[in-house]
């Protein structure tokens, strides 16, 4: 049964392609480009990876890979990539042009970034087929005529994902990414510590994965785990770390890497109890029984500090992201003012208290990364006892402590619990696999907005853009992930991407019901609407 242009690309009565996110500005036309194995691909110079890319992409559904050339022989039955500097500034180094004809298809842009972002817009004008991970027969490839002018509202278009709590295999992670790209996502915020596990190998301590990357949520909740749980125990090699970051720059995606402190250090603690308020306690104890004492709070002393400056020197050799995340939230400073060790320190340094303490602490981590040449990310937390120079906020209770940097004149991401967090139920929680708590249905997704009226337009320029969070307490496995994922991902896809006037709640639910198609097509599982 062939599919028609009708069925395949475009949506409802309006003939409009099914594209998500939404272009800046789409006109179509009569008629179709039809892609068959004798289709031509040329490209020249740095164009030529991405030519790569797509013929990739389009392999396995067509069962066949098409021809590369510098340039063909004539103007028809060719898919053209062409970079071009002296296109319009406005296009920047994501943007790019796509026009569609009946006899060939020419995707320019500014960057390779913008022609790999029109390749995805591509794959969308195709069948949803065209996402199959095997060959599909009796299908015509066809792709509406359009001209796309398009460009991304936010430079940062993140998700984030835990493997602290449940280790997530290196295939299903470059899975993610997959399906992460063809939405135009660009970040990946990889939180690989936390209490139940330290998920990335460092050379200079290996107990940090030797112990502290055998234990995992689901193992601090019970104390008789069941065998079924085993798979969430695990860490990443650093070959396994830097192929990670080869395989998501390859599609554009920069792999931002968390080193969670002073807080949710529990993994660190258990694997080198000197990090702890109390060492020479822990020290005595077992592995098994320190997991059990729950140490979750670093001692803010100066060996502590070199501890983890010698850590992330290691991090900063296998992750090339300018920036770098420390976490800083959730630092029950209550243990450190119960310490006379903190106490002294606090006097020693000069501080008011614990708070300051806090600060101070979080300072000394950005001074270090900035001395190399990289920038910090940090929780909202890392607002209180004064905010590092360089520092970039990003603002999870709410929206506030964003506008507090923002008016500070201090970069954010804005990841609010409100509208953000994935782990959060999308319906009545009988109904729905086990989450963490709270409601975000995709209707909420789709009121997000990252720019709050209060700030003003210079303001408002250090709001770099936003994030999905996927806090993996409660989500075991692949499957799970992408059900808690996927809607919800591509409506805040499209509130990233797309600029604020075209973006229509309507328009989007219509477009995503074609678009489910394609998930579908790439075995991605999802929450049906």
């Amino acid at each position: 049964m062939n599919m028609t242009i009708g069925i395949a690309s475009l949506c409802g009565a309006q003939s409009v392609p099914c594209l998500i996110p939404q272009p800046d500005q789409i006109a179509v036309q009569d008629g179709h480009f039809q892609v068959t194995d004798k289709t031509v691909i040329t490209a020249s110079g740095e164009a030529r990876f991405q030519a790569d890319l797509l013929i990739e992409s389009l392999a396995p559904a067509m069962g066949a890979r098409l021809k590369l050339l510098e340039q063909a022989s004539n103007d028809t039955d060719i898919i053209s990539l062409v970079l071009e500097h002296s296109l319009s500034e406005s296009l920047g180094e994501e943007g790019y042009r796509l026009d569609v004809s009946s006899q060939s298809i020419r995707i320019q842009a500014r960057k390779p970034t913008g022609l790999f972002y029109g390749i995805q817009t591509l794959r969308q004008l195709l069948p949803p087929a065209i996402l199959s991970l095997q060959p599909v027969e009796q299908i015509q490839w066809t792709v509406p005529c359009v001209s796309i002018v398009d460009a991304p509202r936010f430079g940062w278009r993140g998700l984030m994902l835990d493997p602290a709590r449940h280790f997530i295999p290196v295939p299903d992670v470059k899975r993610y990414i997959d399906i992460m790209a063809l939405h135009k996502y660009n970040r990946l915020h990889f939180h690989l510590t936390d209490e139940p596990g330290w998920r990335i190998e460092i050379k200079k301590y290996p107990d940090l994965t030797r112990v502290g990357s055998r234990m995992d949520w689901t193992e601090l909740q019970s104390d008789t785990p069941s065998p079924d749980q085993a798979h969430c125990v695990g860490f990443y090699t650093q070959d396994e770390i830097r192929d990670l970051v080869r395989y998501a720059a390859q599609r554009h995606i920069l792999i931002v890497p968390e080193i969670e402190m002073p807080a949710h250090s529990t993994a660190a603690i258990v694997s080198y109890p000197q990090l702890s308020l109390n060492a020479k306690e822990l020290s005595s104890l077992s592995p098994e029984q320190r997991w059990k004492a729950k140490e979750r709070l670093l001692a803010a002393r100066p060996q502590t500090i070199s501890f983890l400056q010698d850590v992330l020197l290691e991090v900063l050799e296998l992750f090339p992201s300018p920036w770098i995340h420390i976490g800083g939230d959730e630092a029950e400073i209550i243990h450190w003012k119960n310490s006379p060790e903190m106490q002294d320190n606090i006097q020693q340094l000069g501080l008011k208290d614990e708070t300051e303490l806090h600060g101070w602490f979080m300072r000394q981590m950005d001074s270090f990364v900035t001395q190399h040449g990289r920038r910090t990310i940090g929780w909202d937390e890392i607002l209180q006892g004064g905010l590092a120079p360089g520092a970039t906020v990003m603002s999870w209770r709410g929206q506030e402590g964003g506008i507090t940097a923002a008016q500070a004149g201090h970069d954010v991401i804005m990841a609010p619990t409100s509208h953000t967090y994935f782990d959060y139920y999308q319906g009545p929680p009988q109904s729905e696999p086990k989450a963490i708590g709270g409601d975000l249905p995709l209707e909420k997704v789709l009121q997000f907005e990252l720019v709050p009226s209060v700030l003003n337009a210079e303001q408002a320029r250090h709001i770099l853009g936003g994030q999905g969070q996927l806090w993996g307490e409660f989500i075991s496995d692949t499957r799970h992930l992408q059900y808690m994922t996927w809607p919800r991902a591509a409506a805040l896809a499209e509130i990233l991407w797309s600029s604020k006037p075209d973006r229509n709640p309507e328009s989007f639910r219509s477009r995503l019901t074609g678009h489910l198609k394609r998930l579908d097509a790439a075995q991605v599982y999802y929450r049906p609407l």
